[in-house]
C-alpha cells in the first residue's frame, strides 16, 4: 500500500478570482501556522508567479492511498 499527500493552496488575485497552487509530496504533519507562513511568503514574493496571489483563501491537505489487489488467486 502506498500513500501520498498533496498540499493545495487557494489564493485570491487582484481581480477577485481564485488561484490554486498544489504541491505533491507535501508534509502530512504540516501545521496551520507553517502553511499560513508559506502562503504569506508566496504573496510577498508574488511577482515570481504568472498568476500573482494577493490574499489567502484556504489550504488543505489531500491524502491519497493506493492499494494493489492480488489477482493471482
Amino acid at each position: 500500500m502506498a500513500s501520498g499527500t498533496k498540499i493545495v493552496f487557494l489564493f485570491g488575485n487582484a481581480q477577485g478570482s481564485t488561484i490554486t497552487y498544489s504541491y505533491n509530496y507535501g508534509n502530512a504533519e504540516a501545521t496551520s501556522l507553517s502553511i499560513k507562513n508559506a502562503m504569506n511568503a508566496m504573496i510577498t514574493n508574488g511577482s515570481i508567479f504568472n498568476k500573482v496571489p494577493v490574499s489567502i483563501k484556504s489550504a488543505k491537505a489531500v491524502v491519497t492511498t493506493e492499494t494493489e489487489f492480488d489477482l493471482n488467486d
